[in-house]
């Protein structure tokens, strides 16, 4: 055991050694002696050493083609014997090193799905969604990306362990999403009372699934239905309620003429993101859904549009840009081109030409004009 030891410990140096060495071929070489010798001789290795050999690993691991990475990924993706540092690292690659490790590593931690979830691509939270044995702060954190791709995957998931109280999320989406209702009804958990709910909204063909699926009686289904129906008013009136109060407050900062960018800013800190919507759709005087369209389907040179229409700077840009999209559960990172592409709409778009465009995209989506 001394000799392996011994044995073990000259290769670490000798790797350490190669660190220096910044070329192509001696980075894929670092790179293939490191993975090999953490693979077949972790165990032999302290977890100084493990820790040194990964922060190399994570400073290099970007100079590797992705088809190494990948082969590295495949072979270690259903092993629980090896660091879990090398599979967080791989976790968090390319998708196409990802994957693997994401489906099925069971040394993955719920917090580091989670991280992963927000942090990463929409294709990283479609492979977590196909884990086996989800756990229920995991499923809520993939319905709460909002992405029915993700959320649709997870419901076909049926070893995910979605709580009662994520399935009632989903349930509310399904309204307006159809996409979202096959799966859920197929849901072995979903409970009877959820399904009677559905009955209201889903298609003829799908009532006569739910019917087959959950064995309701006649009498069972129409006082479930009652009680949904009595439940969802409620429901209405509080949503109606409370954006008359958010509506009216900003009708009223607009008679004042205190309706300003600070009001947004402010809103957008405190998490308020409909009111936050709603104000800056008031300001550039366009109706409330084009508004959502451009926060969160146009992308950020739409926004930039939005901002000098508004004649909110520049600077203001990258904060309005990641709070909006993190309220949302989306990806906030932009690469330098596109923030190089953005600011541009700063310099070349004044703020007549901006107001122009929105109208412009206003009569696309309404056919009618807005100034």
């Amino acid at each position: 055991m001394s000799d392996i030891n011994n044995t073990t410990g000259e290769e670490v140096q000798n790797l350490i050694k190669l660190a220096h060495d910044n070329s192509k071929d001696g980075r894929a070489e670092l790179f293939d002696g490191i993975t090999e010798l953490i693979e077949n001789q972790h165990q032999q290795i302290s977890a100084t050493e493990i820790d040194l050999m990964m922060d190399i690993l994570g400073r290099i691991i970007s100079d590797i083609e992705v088809n190494i990475r990948q082969k590295l990924s495949l072979r270690i993706a259903e092993r629980d014997d090896v660091p879990v540092e090398l599979i967080v690292l791989l976790a968090n690659d390319e998708i196409e090193v990802a994957n693997p490790v994401l489906i099925q590593n069971t040394l993955l931690t719920d917090k580091e799905l989670v991280s992963i979830i927000q942090r990463k691509s929409r294709q990283h939270q479609l492979s977590i969604a196909a884990r086996k044995m989800l756990s229920s702060d995991v499923c809520r954190e993939l319905v709460n990306t909002d992405d029915d791709g993700v959320i649709v995957t997870l419901l076909t998931n049926q070893e995910a362990r979605i709580d009662n109280e994520t399935i009632e999320k989903i349930v509310e989406k399904s309204k307006t999403r159809e996409i979202l209702q096959p799966p859920l009804i197929h849901r072995h958990d979903l409970p009877k009372h959820i399904a009677a709910r559905m009955y209201g909204w889903v298609s003829m063909s799908l009532k006569q699934e739910l019917m087959e699926i959950h064995s309701f009686s006649p009498e069972e289904l129409e006082e479930h239905i009652s009680a949904s129906v009595e439940e969802l008013k409620e429901q209405d009136e509080q949503e109606l309620s409370k954006l008359d109060s958010e509506k009216t407050l900003i009708n009223k900062l607009k008679k004042a003429n205190k309706l300003h960018i600070s009001f947004l800013m402010k809103s957008l800190r405190q998490g308020n993101i409909r009111l936050f919507e709603l104000a800056f759709a008031e300001i550039l005087n366009i109706p409330d859904d084009i508004m959502c369209n451009i926060l969160y389907e146009r992308g950020p040179a739409a926004l930039a549009i939005a901002c000098c229409a508004a004649k909110i700077d520049k600077s203001v840009f990258l904060t309005l840009f990641r709070l909006t999209r993190e309220a949302k559960k989306m990806d906030t990172e932009l690469s330098q081109t596109e923030i190089e592409h953005t600011y541009s709409q700063f310099v070349n778009t004044t703020e007549q030409r901006a107001k122009a465009i929105l109208h412009k995209w206003v009569e696309d989506s309404t056919r009618s004009p807005i100034f």
